[in-house]
């Protein structure tokens, strides 16, 4: 990699791999003898690139130091990978997994030796704008031999908080599917920190075995912190930091400043949370009986199919208005109900009508927890990387297609009530996915959403996904090089390399593109030629040859809208020349030139115009219709040239006689 590095494929450690990118022994030519070792990310899983270009090189207290990054073919996939080089921590992991237990650190070292540089090196993070989001025992590991340092692990080889399992993740998070939990904050780390330092001090997973539908269960019903603590006798001494830190209210939950005056002796008053609004008559809902709102939307959510009946017989508006006295969620609730059987009665499509119900009613009684759609899962800021890895794994489209085209973004924008202000810069961003939804030609659909929603996404086309392109300037070298081996009467544009390009490039390529998706076979074929032309032409490289000879190989559309027949032979042997210089310009001005085009159009026209007059005197002749008095004069002007000649000629006899004799 970046002709410095050498990767040896057949030296795996097994015991450094994380759940998306295995851990390969690494040379650096530079400076031999450097522990170090490489991740080889896994290419159905987008890392995080923007994340990689800021550690790249820095040295942050408490991080796993990041040496380089870089894209290389790698052979055991047999296609290239993203690699990540990492300094080698010699000491191994802290905990070898979730399930595993291990010696517990010392109280008396624990909160100098683990707490205190954890605290500072996410303080460092956050400066830069990162949250680390895998935070976890498994993800902890000593610098040292003798295993006195402890370093946060790598957090760029998956999307943000995919890997953590959900008894690290906080409510909200947690409720998500992996893929759409999205960029999270400081806040969030600070929680997974918490259930971390939780799980060190016992020396195991206390939720080790307990569903994830029940964790959150258990930590809605009872809160985080006594939900993990449980029946666990917890050292004295990390008691106040675990409350503080665990604490299910984002904007009174611990920070570094918290811990700094914790260490220094300072007693910080333990956070109550806020307690929530409980009904005295329970509502009765799948055999369980609930006297809290958020407990009850988590059994909703659970119970899905029996949710809508609680809805639309006004059980549970009832309940809220009379058990809870909140009039402005009731109306909501009435408001949801109605609106959506309206869209529905206009739009002529009552199938789902019953789960955006469900959705609507669910996001109005709990805005906090993502949107929850059957078996879709995610908030709106995790859309873009949950769509990219559905693409990459094959899965189910439709959900996302739903998010979309239903307005359940909207929907969740707008049951955040006053923070809703802070989420408005998505209304842009997705009323143009809705418009690329409703286009069905290449360079639109959810191919152009998830370039739009992934800066650093590669192109996902079969033709060139094993290259890893992720720069416009990528796409057409990736093409040349699998000219060879792919089938050539396939287009080279396909519907992800439009997609891409029209995102990326949108002001460079979008005319083409239209072009290329008119109806007439010959200008679609030349619109296609004319995208990858442009580009050629703007970014390089200079000669283009696999791919050249790909697209001559397509061009008979082109050459066959041409009418003069003459003028397709002459351009079926220039091709091969032009071909041959792998220039996609020159073959484009050559077969679409517009005085050749017009010299073309107006010799048909006239050619048109003369067979149809042969035609017409044809037809004439041989029905009969020639006209009497034309043909007499014809005939006349025949008889009367022969008789000029007869009368010439004897006169010339006459005379010439006159003189002989």
């Amino acid at each position: 990699m970046r002709d410095r590095f050498t990767l040896y494929c057949d030296r795996p450690i097994p015991a450094l791999d994380m759940p998306n990118a295995l851990a390969y022994e690494v040379a650096d030519r530079k400076q031999e003898g450097r522990p170090l070792y490489a991740l080889v990310c896994k290419p159905e899983m987008p890392p995080r690139i923007s994340v990689m270009r800021t550690l790249k090189g820095l040295e942050i207290p408490a991080v796993l130091h990041m040496v380089d990054w870089g894209v290389a073919e790698w052979p055991l996939a047999e296609r290239k990978c993203v690699i990540v080089i990492y300094h080698r921590p010699l000491g191994g992991r802290v905990m070898d997994s979730m399930a595993s237990t291990f010696k517990r650190i010392p109280d008396h070292q624990f909160a100098r030796a683990v707490i205190k540089p954890i605290a500072d090196g996410l303080v460092e993070l956050a400066l830069k704008g990162i949250a680390h989001r895998s935070i976890r025992p498994d993800n902890l590991y000593y610098m040292d031999e003798q295993r006195t340092k402890i370093v946060l692990g790598d957090c760029v080889t998956s999307v943000p908080s995919h890997d953590q399992p959900v008894v690290l993740e906080t409510i909200e998070s947690g409720m998500a599917m992996p893929s759409g939990r999205g960029g999270g904050t400081y806040a969030d780390d600070m929680y997974a920190f918490g259930a971390t330092i939780l799980m060190l001090a016992i020396g195991r997973n206390p939720m080790q075995g307990v569903p994830d539908a029940e964790i959150t269960r258990r930590k809605i019903q009872m809160g985080s912190y006594a939900a993990l603590v449980g029946d666990e006798r917890m050292p004295v001494a990390q008691i106040e930091c675990l409350r503080g830190l665990l604490t299910d209210d984002a904007e009174q939950r611990w920070a570094a400043t918290n811990i700094d005056l914790w260490l220094n002796g300072k007693r910080l008053t333990p956070i109550q949370a806020k307690p929530e609004s409980t009904a005295q008559r329970p509502l009765r809902f799948a055999d369980q009986e609930f006297h809290s709102i958020r407990p009850l939307s988590y059994a909703m959510y659970q119970n899905w199919e029996k949710a809508i009946s609680i809805i639309s017989d006004g059980t549970l508006e009832i309940w809220i208005r009379r058990g809870h006295e909140i009039n402005d969620l009731a109306d909501g609730i009435a408001s949801a109900i109605k609106s959506t059987g309206a869209m529905a009665t206009i739009a002529g499509n009552k199938i789902d009508t019953d789960d955006v119900i469900i959705a609507r009613v669910l996001m109005l009684l709990d805005p906090k927890a993502p949107v929850r759609f059957r078996e879709f899962r995610g908030f709106v800021e995790g859309f873009g990387q949950s769509l990219a890895i559905a693409m990459l794994r094959k899965q189910k489209l439709q959900p996302f297609q739903d998010f979309i085209n239903r307005d359940l973004w909207r929907h969740w924008i707008n049951a955040q009530g006053k923070a809703a202000a802070e989420n408005q810069q998505y209304e842009t961003v997705f009323r143009d996915l809705k418009n690329y939804m409703k286009d069905p030609n290449s360079g639109a659909g959810l191919e152009r959403c998830v370039y739009e929603l992934n800066e650093w996404q590669f192109c996902m086309s079969p033709l060139v996904e094993a290259q890893y392109v992720m720069e416009v300037k990528g796409v057409l070298p990736a093409l040349d090089a699998v000219s060879k081996t792919v089938n050539t009467k396939l287009w080279p544009v396909d519907r992800h390399v439009a997609a891409f390009l029209r995102a990326r490039y949108a002001k460079g390529t979008g005319s083409q593109i239209d072009a290329m998706n008119d109806a007439r076979p010959d200008r679609a074929t030349i619109g296609m030629l004319s995208v990858l032309a442009i580009v050629q032409w703007r970014l390089g490289p200079e000669a283009l040859y696999g791919l050249a000879m790909w697209v001559g190989s397509l061009m008979n559309p082109v050459i066959n809208s041409y009418q003069n027949r003459n003028k397709r032979k002459d351009l079926e042997k220039e091709i091969p020349k032009l071909i041959r210089k792998g220039n996609l310009a020159e073959l484009y001005n050559f077969l679409d030139n517009p005085e050749e085009r017009q010299k073309d159009a107006e010799g048909f026209a006239w050619a048109k115009a003369e067979f149809a007059g042969a035609e017409k005197q044809i037809y004439d002749f041989e029905h009969g219709q020639v006209d009497r008095q034309e043909s007499a004069i014809k005939t006349g002007r025949q008889v009367g040239t022969v008789a000029a000649t007869l009368i010439m000629f004897v006169t010339f006899l006459v005379v010439l006689m006159g003189k002989l004799l």
